[in-house]
């Protein structure tokens, strides 16, 4: 659809932006629209078949990183599973907004 008919969300409603359209772009508007739907649902069906899959394979790809840091004093390993499973803060420069770590000294 060119930029002009395209529909803003905000600025009116969706029956009267249809109302708007002439027959052959509503036509392919409703056809686009189908279109995203229904890609939209086969990448939630593939989504929920491989899910379990998936958290496996990272979990094992974690654990590796994991041993290899420890095994080898690779920092970059460690970093890199510590960003994916306990997270980064929202803003790396204030430390304020970091969230605690999970144990205390007197755990250690």
């Amino acid at each position: 659809m060119p930029e002009g008919t395209r529909w803003d969300p905000g600025a009116t409603p969706y029956p009267d932006y249809l109302r708007s359209l002439s027959p052959a772009q509503r036509s392919e508007h409703l056809r686009v629209r189908r279109e995203k739907k229904s890609m939209k649902a086969a990448m939630a069906a593939v989504t929920a078949e491989y899910q379990a899959r998936w958290i496996s394979e990272l979990h094992n790809a974690a654990w590796k990183q994991l041993i290899r840091a420890r095994d080898t004093g690779d920092t970059a390993a460690f970093v890199a599973v510590w960003d994916r499973i306990v997270g980064r803060p929202q803003d790396l420069s204030s430390v304020e907004s970091a969230r605690p770590l999970p144990w205390s000294d007197a755990d250690i």
